[in-house]
């Protein structure tokens, strides 16, 4: 077992390529970051109703809960939060990040990001296939896998929005 509690270095082949497709993800949104004007990251993103420095700082930060998440169904134990719960952090954040910098946001990509690569890498087979409710899916039941998934596919989402606001 490593720090985290689940998983033993280099043990899955999977891990690696979910740390890889999130790595890929979470480099885009870095570059992406480091490419806007502040004229651009302030521009309001249509569907989020936050600003891009906002959204790409929600990315940074969900890294966070995401990997929190992950952990306990790599374990077998139910994620808790509801739907509710998670917005209800998220319109916390957005106030409180509303006039976040591009450095900070990018300084929190990085760091965010890397434990979260180093954790995927960790993950064995067998806690790719442990099952747990997700509360904020109203408990429906997933395999620690498929929310891993989830990780870069939530950065892809919002990273996709982002460059939509700038690209109109």
């Amino acid at each position: 077992m490593n720090s985290n509690g689940v998983g033993a270095s280099g043990e899955s082949g999977r891990g690696d390529v979910l740390a890889g497709a999130f790595t890929a993800i979470n480099e885009e949104a870095i570059a992406f970051a480091l490419s806007c004007s502040p004229e651009e990251w302030s521009t309001m993103v249509p569907g989020e109703e936050w600003t891009v420095g906002v959204v790409l700082h929600h990315i940074a930060d969900g890294h966070t809960s995401g990997m929190a998440w992950l952990q306990s169904m790599a374990r077998g134990e139910a994620v808790t939060d509801s739907a509710g719960d998670v917005d209800s952090r998220n319109l916390d954040h957005a106030r409180t990040h509303a006039e976040v910098s591009i450095e900070d946001t990018v300084a929190l990509l990085r760091e965010n990001g890397s434990r979260v690569e180093a954790f995927l890498r960790t993950l064995t087979e067998e806690e790719l296939a442990q099952t747990a409710p997700f509360g904020p899916a109203d408990g429906r039941a997933f395999a620690a896998g498929s929310f891993a998934e989830v990780l870069a596919g939530h950065a892809r989402g919002h990273l996709a929005h982002a460059r939509e606001a700038l690209e109109s």
